[in-house]
């Protein structure tokens, strides 16, 4: 995720998977509306994982003052998403605040998570898996137009995005 999404020989130009949520919003077409990219969904799949990572420290670490600690890490990843400061309530940065705030109540309830049956652990991580990388290739799809036409020639995904998404593909079939 934190890999070039979108790769050039200059690196002001390489875009990851999380700068990717503030590039978005320069593009006219975007701010019009011509192009519906909700900037916010780029941090799906670091929301995710951070859930995931609470999910395998639940089901991983036995005692339970380590599972409590080792929960930090995955709570820290989650406000990654949060928004700049000054900009909690900016209806722009609203599915950043939603994502890194709920990223962050996800991660605490899979606190519990070990005592889950093992099909419906599998289920969840299938879900989240799914919601983690779909919701991001989705707006990534529609900005793609937009950046290679701003760049003047074809780019293919960089190795940030296909690492990401691999990653995600062997959650989805390990869950």
């Amino acid at each position: 995720y934190f890999g070039p999404w979108v790769p050039h020989k200059t690196s002001a130009l390489t875009k990851t998977g999380l700068e990717m949520a503030e590039f978005a919003k320069f593009f006219p077409q975007v701010q019009s509306g011509a192009v519906a990219v909700t900037r916010g969904l780029f941090l799906a799949p670091l929301t995710a994982a951070a859930v995931l990572l609470g999910l395998a420290i639940s089901r991983l670490v036995v005692r339970p003052i380590l599972r409590l600690v080792s929960t930090g890490l995955p709570v820290l990843l989650a406000l990654v998403a949060l928004p700049p400061y000054g900009f909690y309530l900016a209806p722009d940065y609203r599915v950043h605040l939603i994502l890194a705030v709920g990223g962050v109540v996800l991660v605490l309830l899979t606190l519990p998570a070990h005592r889950l049956p093992l099909r419906i652990w599998g289920v969840v991580v299938v879900t989240l898996a799914l919601a983690g990388v779909v919701l991001a290739l989705r707006q990534f799809a529609l900005l793609h137009p937009l950046i290679v036409s701003l760049y003047g020639s074809p780019l293919a995904p960089g190795w940030g995005l296909a690492t990401c998404v691999v990653g995600f593909a062997l959650l989805l079939f390990g869950g």
